[in-house]
């Protein structure tokens, strides 16, 4: 069982091959780690070669996908590969279907032929924040092309089989690749004040922790849609804050402002939820619960000003 620091329990995975799309990606890197601390044999797919990428696979293209997963012979699939630039999907809303719904689609129906069980991760862009917090069962109603692109892969994870698992969560910090707290300290390393809107609401999720309570999740084959966040909400401002007061720097600098004040300035193609918290009760009715966000924070901390120091943005 995850205990409140999402650590995995014993070895159930020991031996077992696991798929892990995206593996290159933010959270894909810890997954794989998280994979093989809990003995299993990692098997990463990406989108191109490179040094931590196993297998190079376009999801979109069925015949290709189909190919890996009967070379790879896995025993289950963590679906974690996506186009996850909201604004990009607004962009090109056929980009978006093509990798968040078509590719889930192929990824969910070579799983279902070859006999793996399969862990999709979704969002919490599926809602329009208007009736927090969301439990599993809540009517999706999504107000951005990602969302939309994101649910229509959700349904066809679970058309493709009754026991395949979704994995809705959100505000995913941490790893490589830009993210909340990375861009709150780049952005004032540049400026004395930054401006962080107040009325935008979630569950920041360090993806270390999401990584090894995904991986509790493949151990119990557990099927359907659950949520899977750091306990907790707060909002953007009050997360900037805490992220400026954990490197030392003084809270002070960053102002709070509205989503509309925020937009007339600096326009954006895709709408977010207003409040978009979701509540674990699934996850947690099988004993799998994360700790609270701000303790996942503080541990992340220093990490995060190392990579800064050492140049990475």
């Amino acid at each position: 069982m995850a205990d409140g620091n999402a650590e995995i329990a014993g070895m159930a995975l020991a031996g077992q091959r696991i798929v892990v799309t995206g593996a290159a990606g933010q959270l894909g890197t810890y997954l794989v780690r998280a994979l093989a601390d809990a003995g299993a044999t990692p098997i990463a797919f990406g989108h191109r070669e490179g040094p931590n990428v196993d297998t190079a696979v376009d999801i979109a293209d069925p015949r290709a996908i189909d190919r890996a997963i009967d070379e790879a012979e896995p025993d289950a699939i963590i679906h974690a590969a996506a186009m996850t630039d909201v604004d990009g999907c607004e962009k090109d809303a056929a980009a978006a279907d093509r990798i968040n719904h078509l590719g889930a689609d192929n990824v969910a129906h070579a799983a279902a032929r070859s006999g793996a069980w399969l862990l999709a991760v979704s969002t919490d862009f599926v809602f329009s924040g208007a009736a927090p917090p969301y439990v599993e069962d809540a009517p999706t109603d999504p107000i951005s092309v990602y969302g939309s692109s994101k649910r229509a892969g959700e349904m066809a994870v679970l058309e493709a089989s009754d026991t395949f698992a979704i994995a809705r969560t959100a505000w995913v910090y941490g790893g490589k690749g830009k993210h909340f707290p990375r861009s709150i300290l780049n952005l004032l390393a540049a400026r004395p004040t930054i401006e962080v809107v107040e009325d935008e609401r979630g569950n920041p999720t360090f993806a270390g922790d999401l990584a090894k309570s995904l991986v509790r999740l493949v151990e119990l084959r557990q099927p359907g849609i659950v949520h899977l966040t750091n306990q907790g909400t707060t909002s953007r401002f009050e997360l900037a804050r805490q992220v400026a007061s954990l490197a030392g720097l003084d809270p002070e600098r960053i102002q709070p402002t509205s989503v509309e004040a925020f937009l007339l300035q600096y326009p954006l193609p895709a709408r977010r939820p207003a409040d978009s918290s979701l509540k674990n009760e699934r996850a947690a009715a099988v004993g799998v619960t994360l700790r609270p966000w701000s303790d996942a924070l503080a541990s992340h901390m220093p990490q995060l000003a190392n990579e800064l120091q050492s140049g990475q943005k």
